[in-house]
Order: C-alpha cells, then structure tokens, then sequence
C-alpha cells in the first residue's frame, strides 16, 4: 500500500511539473523577475505529507479545494500506523492565495487491523503467539499550519501542528487468541493509535 501510494503520487507530480513549465510564458531572467507565478490561485492543491498524527498518516495524499478567498476543504486518504485512514477537513486562511497561516480541523478514520498475530509478552512473562485486533479509531482533528511559497505555479510546501482528540471510547487492543498478553505490552501496542500532539510537514501541488 505504501509504495503504490508513493508512486501514483510521483507518478501525477511528475506529469504536472511537466505541464505547468510548458504553459510558463517566456521571459528573460532578470533580478526583479525570477519567479513567474499565474494571476489566478490554483483551482485545487494536490498534497502529500508525513508525520506523528498526520492527517493522512505515515504517507499518503489529499486533495486541498479553495472555496473562497480564505477557506479551503480537504481529503484525502493514507496509511500508517493504525492501517488505512481517511481524512476530511476544513481549513481557514489568515491571508489570501493559500499561503501563510492557516487554522484548521476534520476528522480522520483509521480502519484497524484484525487478526493481526505477534510474538508477545504475556502475563506470566514469556512470549508467545498471540492474535489480537487493532479497533477502528475515530479522531478530531485541530491544527495550525504555516504555508510557503514552492516553485513557480503556486505550489507549497508547509508545517503542520495541533491536536488530535481521540472520540472512539473502549479498548485500542482486543486479544482474540492466545494467553493474555501483560498489561505493559497492551499499553505499549495501545500507544500507536491515533491520538495526541500532531507534528507533520508536506508538499502541495497547485494545478491551474
């Protein structure tokens, strides 16, 4: 899942790399014009990131739509250390253009994993085989983001803070089979839900 991802993200960068620098007009390099960007802002951003607590997890990629001069929605879909997740959000610009400061939240899904079967430490300390499910996880989403100017056709790159709140109640980990794990290995696979402070950074493709 990781590398398709990667390469149908590569794969759609590449091709609009090499449309965008064969619309650029042509003009002569000179101090005061060595960036050209169009007049209009890009009718939708397509990003890609990575992180603790990113929106679309490990690696993945959303699809960022300006609705007005300073508000944005988004989704997109990933996969981390919970399986698969989807995100969807809404985000509200300080500035105009998509660039700068921005406040954001959503909500993210992650699907879980079941059966999933490890060598794990049990109650009476040894390690034995043991199959257990990783439950659905639904999260709140708020972040501060910060915007950067990338390239010549408004495209970005940018950080990303906040917080993401757990709204799913009941245990991360259920044990299907085996002897029951300790408590200390169910605390540990517990840790990789989804939940807590958020640091990721990405890149977004403007496309006119």
């Amino acid at each position: 899942m990781y590398r398709f991802l990667l390469i149908v993200f590569i794969g759609i960068t590449g091709f609009n790399v090499l449309a965008q620098d064969s619309n650029l007009p042509t003009t002569k390099a000179s101090p005061k014009n060595l960036t050209v960007r169009p007049e209009r802002n890009p009718l939708i951003y397509m990003s890609t990131s990575t992180g603790i607590n990113n929106n679309t997890g490990l690696i993945g990629f959303d699809f960022d739509i300006p609705v007005s001069k300073n508000i944005s929605i988004d989704a997109g879909p990933g996969a981390g250390t919970w399986n698969y997740k989807i995100y969807a959000g809404v985000k509200y610009y300080l500035k105009s253009c998509q660039v700068g400061y921005a406040f954001g939240t959503g909500l993210t899904y992650c699907t879980g994993l079941y059966h999933d079967k490890h060598d794990l430490t049990t109650i009476y300390g040894n390690v034995e085989p043991i199959e257990y499910n990783k439950n659905p996880q639904t999260n709140m989403v708020f972040s501060v983001y910060k915007y950067w100017h990338l390239g010549k056709r408004q495209s970005r790159w940018y950080v990303q803070t906040g917080w993401t709140v757990p709204l799913t109640y009941g245990p991360k980990i259920t044990q299907v089979t085996g002897i029951t794990m300790s408590s200390r290995t169910m605390t540990s696979l517990s840790s990789y839900a989804p939940g807590g402070p958020i640091a990721a950074i990405g890149v977004s493709l403007g496309i006119h």
